[in-house]
């Protein structure tokens, strides 16, 4: 059933995407502007289940690709939003130059991710578009890279795939060599033009229900609902987040150091976080590209990609991004398990610390949280 979304359900929806978003995913701020903004303009934001898809019909995934880095925050301007919504939004433009590509219409969007900003991305285009977007992703929270994604297991082709930004620039790519080489020309784009819009993997409906993870943009919802609910309540937003998510708290303290680069288009750094309360004595270190990926507890691995490493601000539960973090911020740092796809021998390789340079074996968070 079509599920018009009004401005609680974008709200919420911005909301529990930031939590899944793993400190990435881009600024929700930014995607709840221009929400409310096409609800202002009488445009419909209408959600479908995967099943609603029909088989021969296509479906693609818009989504922004760069650092997230606070130098890269010049996005929440009006002029930004205004283009995003113009006859001329790069948005739009990815999308009719893929339709020329295909020769027919796109039926639906759908998110590549759950992040605050790139969930938000295919709902903005399909409102554009006056199409629907569809309830699943592709990877079950936010990631820094385009082959981290389950068509890359399936060997569901990324192309064509078409890359535009702010600045005016229009790239068709028809065909890459592998997925890692689709994300590195992405990049580079992103890098030229502070950041790209990319409108890729057209999938016909058969290919995507076999091959995504249905319900993520549900998620994402009933989890800020229940933020939004415990704070009218006055109940623990801390407790009410973590409990709505499936997930578990493993840490919570002072930020004592973040250090941070945006390079190559990406934000690395690492948090690190001294405990309070009954962690005091304890240390816990987060490192990052662009989402919080691997943690160590007292120097030991922790809490690891492909698992969610999520960070909220502890007096008010609301999720933070890694642009926004800073010494001195008192946090709650808590574990989601991730889809079990990303946790068979088929998928974990490229998702895992190794994937990221790190010879650390993967361990599921339930064996490794013990409190």
């Amino acid at each position: 059933m079509v599920k018009g979304l009004g401005k609680q359900d974008i709200s919420d929806l911005c909301l529990g995407t930031t939590v899944l978003g793993t400190g990435g995913g881009g600024s929700p701020e930014l995607g709840l502007s221009i929400l409310n903004r096409l609800l202002e303009m009488g445009k419909e934001i209408r959600l479908i289940s995967v099943e609603e898809v029909p088989d021969d019909e296509i479906v693609v995934h818009p989504a922004m690709v760069g650092s997230i880095a606070p130098s890269q925050g010049r996005k929440g301007d009006e002029a930004y939003i205004d283009k995003i919504l113009s006859e001329k939004s790069p948005l739009l433009t990815g999308l009719k130059t893929l339709e020329e590509v295909l020769s027919r219409k796109v039926f639906a969007t759908m998110p590549v991710e759950l992040g605050g900003y790139n969930t938000p991305v295919a709902a903005i285009l399909a409102a554009l578009a006056g199409i629907p977007f569809v309830d699943g992703d592709t990877i079950g929270r936010a990631k820094p890279e385009l082959m981290m994604q389950t068509y890359t297991v399936h060997d569901v082709p990324i192309t064509p795939m078409v890359l535009t930004d702010m600045q005016g620039n229009s790239v068709l790519v028809r065909q890459v060599a592998s997925f890692r080489d689709a994300e590195r020309i992405a990049r580079a784009m992103a890098v030229v033009g502070g950041g790209t819009i990319a409108v890729r993997c057209p999938v016909k409906g058969k290919v995507l229900k076999r091959t995504i993870i249905p319900g993520g943009v549900t998620k994402a919802t009933e989890i800020g609902r229940a933020l939004r609910e415990a704070e009218a309540d006055r109940r623990d937003p801390v407790s009410a987040v973590i409990h709505a998510s499936g997930g578990k708290e493993f840490f919570q303290g002072d930020v004592n150091r973040f250090e941070w680069e945006d390079r190559d288009g990406f934000l690395w750094g690492t948090i690190a976080v001294k405990g309070e309360g009954r962690y005091e004595g304890h240390e816990l270190k987060v490192w990052l590209k662009n989402e919080n990926l691997l943690s160590w507890l007292d120097g030991n691995p922790y809490v690891l990609t492909p698992d969610l490493i999520c960070i909220l601000e502890a007096a008010t539960g609301r999720p933070i991004t890694n642009s926004n973090m800073k010494e001195g911020r008192k946090i709650v740092v808590f574990g989601i398990p991730a889809d079990p796809f990303w946790r068979t021998e088929m998928a974990i390789d490229l998702v895992s610390p190794r994937h990221f340079g790190f010879e650390i074996p993967y361990t599921p968070m339930e064996k490794v949280i013990t409190h």
